[in-house]
């Protein structure tokens, strides 16, 4: 296997693609269950598609370019699951090959060699729902493409503007995948400061190119008059500190655990054994700058989940390698990439069909809908995001965190107002409501009062023929 991919050959990446489609068969013939994450991303696709604008006319923290890629995605795909993770499988691909191709043109090692992409692919491995197509997969690209210009900003040691000028927007466009992401704007700034001689000048082009997607963003909402809904419902929650957890600490914990091992195995070895030129030196350094940063952002992150660890996988990829091309007993290399290879699938077949009690994947599934709602437009006031799964949402009301600042407090004009231009544009068929927080909005609208019957405690259908408002 070490052998096969230390040649510099490009076409060892078609050998790498069949490797990760019979790694993957098993979770592409038994599919695994919806995740609360994909349920989100469908659910902003199919509102998009409908004429909604994030933000302005949807309840959601999810970063304006993630949202329009699920639009697209929902558009080609539907809610087909096995469609999504194929894709997805695509995408994690070509990260693998492009940051092979990024670390043979910058020689960052004593050869060169595919094995890069091979263990970046074996990483992403770890767990299932790195397959999924969320906002941490896409801005991981732009990552890997700030990471190429980080390079080479550290190659060349001389000021080159466009060079850092792009470097500052690729992490800004990140930060609009996955607003977390702007950790790795100080990541940059550390490794600029230590390893280049990067100018004032230099600083100011990559802070302007880090803000230019953003200004750019800011200006078309302020120009339709939507600025104060950006700022409340993407900027405002996502730079609150106190991730959801999707999963706990021990879970990701066993998850990770071989990746950690061959971690601190390879930080040892590099630290004792490893003779590096005075440019390779650096570009560890700085990678490992950039690792510490890493783990910062997962800890920013809003949802704490397997996937949320993607953005450590480039920094665990370049010192796993630099520690196998340092073995001198290819024996002993090849002894090493095949535990790697065994232990990182081992624990993810394991935990994905159960076999782990310490690894419990149950809160990041979307639980069961006993509610009987199938196939209509519901709007749910409240945490029951299950019911979605089967039916679509109606009206801009989708994120209940956010939400409920509108919905849990009908005394305020402003918030009467908002309801009624969302229930006169988007009528939902059912509401889902346990609280029973609409009837204070009926007894503010007459307008709306009639339009709906209780059938149940907290369950409100449309009527057909709109009753007359007393």
């Amino acid at each position: 296997m070490l052998r096969f991919f230390r040649i510099n050959d490009p076409y060892r990446l078609l050998g790498l693609l069949v490797i990760l489609i019979l790694l993957y068969i098993p979770f592409f013939i038994n599919g695994p269950a919806l995740t609360v994450p994909e349920l989100r991303s469908m659910l902003v696709g199919e509102r998009l598609l409908d004429g909604s604008v994030p933000f302005s006319s949807l309840t959601d923290s999810t970063g304006p370019i993630s949202a329009w890629f699920f639009a697209l995605i929902d558009a080609v795909f539907g809610r087909s699951l096995t469609a999504r993770h194929i894709f997805g499988f695509l995408i994690l691909f070509s990260q693998s090959a492009y940051i092979g191709t990024i670390l043979i043109n910058k020689k960052a090692f004593s050869e060169n060699t595919y094995l890069p992409s091979f263990i970046f692919s074996v990483l992403a491995f770890f767990s299932f729902d790195v397959l999924s197509l969320s906002s941490e997969l896409i801005g991981c690209g732009f990552l890997l493409l700030a990471l190429s210009n980080l390079f080479k900003e550290i190659e060349f040691r001389t000021q080159r503007d466009e060079t850092i000028f792009n470097l500052g927007i690729y992490v800004g466009l990140a930060s609009l995948c996955n607003f977390s992401f702007v950790i790795h704007l100080l990541s940059v700034c550390a490794i600029l400061i230590i390893y280049t001689r990067t100018s004032v000048r230099g600083f100011l082009l990559l802070v302007f190119g880090f803000v230019l997607p953003h200004f750019i963003v800011i200006s078309l909402y302020y120009l339709n008059g939507n600025l104060s809904q950006l700022w409340q419902y993407f900027y405002l929650p996502n730079v609150s500190f106190g991730p959801d957890k999707l999963m706990g600490s021990y879970s990701l914990f066993i998850l990770g655990a071989v990746p950690l091992f061959f971690l601190l195995v390879s930080m040892v070895m590099l630290n004792r054994e490893a003779r590096f030129t005075k440019y390779q030196s650096q570009l560890l350094q700085s990678m490992f700058v950039w690792t510490i940063f890493s783990f910062l952002q997962v800890l920013y992150a809003r949802d704490l989940r397997p996937q949320s660890f993607i953005t450590l996988i480039p920094g665990f990829c370049f010192f796993l390698t630099h520690f196998l091309l340092l073995i001198r007993r290819k024996r002993f290399a090849e002894v090493g990439i095949w535990m790697l290879l065994c232990g990182v699938a081992s624990v993810s077949y394991m935990a994905y069909f159960n076999k782990i009690s310490s690894v419990d994947y149950q809160s990041l599934y979307v639980k069961k809908d006993n509610s009987g709602i199938v196939n209509k437009r519901v709007l749910v006031l409240g945490d029951e995001f299950n019911i979605y799964q089967n039916n679509t949402q109606a009206t801009p009301f989708l994120d209940w965190n956010l939400s409920r600042e509108i919905l849990e407090h009908p005394d305020y004009y402003e918030n009467v107002i908002t309801v009624y231009n969302a229930f006169k544009s988007d009528p939902p068929e059912i509401i889902y409501d346990k609280k029973r927080l609409i009837t204070k909005f009926f007894d503010r609208i007459p307008a709306i009062r009639g339009w709906y019957k209780e059938v149940s405690t907290g369950v409100f259908v449309r009527r057909v023929k709109p009753a007359t408002s007393k």
